[in-house]
């Protein structure tokens, strides 16, 4: 994306909100204010890959493993050495 700088003169009051959404976003204001060009319709939709979820990234191991306890509170061996 080749990008060119754009110089606003915005209120006091709109600035200190801009820095507030984007620090509770954990975004930058740059980042912040094309989000809102997108939804005022002026810039096309972003080409972001989707997120995945951390259960989404593993799933397909889910299960996998064969062998060994079923459950290891089951077992006292499982607990030697444990709280000392």
């Amino acid at each position: 994306m080749q990008t060119e700088r754009l110089s606003i003169r915005i209120s006091k009051a709109e600035i200190a909100t801009l820095r507030k959404r984007a620090r509770q976003e954990r975004i930058s204001q740059g980042k912040l204010v094309r989000r809102a060009l997108y939804a005022y319709g002026v810039t096309p939709e972003p080409k972001v890959k989707p997120t995945q979820s951390g259960y989404e990234r593993i799933k397909h191991l889910a299960g996998i493993y064969r062998g060994g306890s079923k459950d290891l509170s089951t077992n006292p061996r499982h607990f030697d050495g444990c709280g000392q």
